[in-house]
């Protein structure tokens, strides 16, 4: 516990030095301003995948599929990256920019399909419609008697 009190500390000082540092080389308007732009790019990664991404990688482990190491820490690297881009400073934005860089494991499954983070958000494109059988149906009344609507179903070619 006191090692991470004292990174803690170290990462303070190292971040209030870098600001001071690019402000001492570009200006203070600029430097306000890279540092509003860093945090309105992390509010929009955290908006665009935070949470559900690191919901997403848990379902996908607990689904019982095989997953590299890569696939299963990238939502959650992708939204530490975000909340260190929101913060102020410039050290902690290069750890972020750091940790969006796509490094990648050994593929833990071989001519299988892995989980893919995208993968819930497709949809059923449909096939081709060829082998549909056409056919006449009729309605059974609860007395017995049939009645005959002349409706068909299937596909009719026009």
């Amino acid at each position: 516990m006191r090692f991470f009190a004292i990174g803690f500390l170290v990462l303070l000082f190292l971040e209030i030095m870098s600001i001071v540092w690019v402000a001492g080389w570009l200006g203070g308007g600029p430097t306000l301003l890279l540092m509003i732009a860093g945090f309105l790019v992390g509010l929009l990664m955290l908006r665009r995948f935070g949470l559900s991404g690191v919901l997403l990688a848990a379902a996908g482990a607990r689904s019982g599929g095989r997953l590299s190491l890569y696939q299963l820490l990238w939502p959650v690297r992708y939204a530490v990256a975000a909340v260190m881009l929101m913060s102020p400073g410039f050290i902690s934005t290069l750890l972020a920019l750091f940790l969006m860089l796509p490094v990648k494991g050994r593929q833990a499954v071989r001519g299988g399909t892995a989980f893919q983070a995208d993968s819930a958000h497709r949809t059923f494109t449909g096939r081709n419609r060829e082998d549909i059988i056409e056919g006449e149906f009729t309605v059974e009344r609860p007395g017995g008697q049939p009645e005959n609507t002349g409706r068909t179903v299937g596909h009719r070619r026009g």
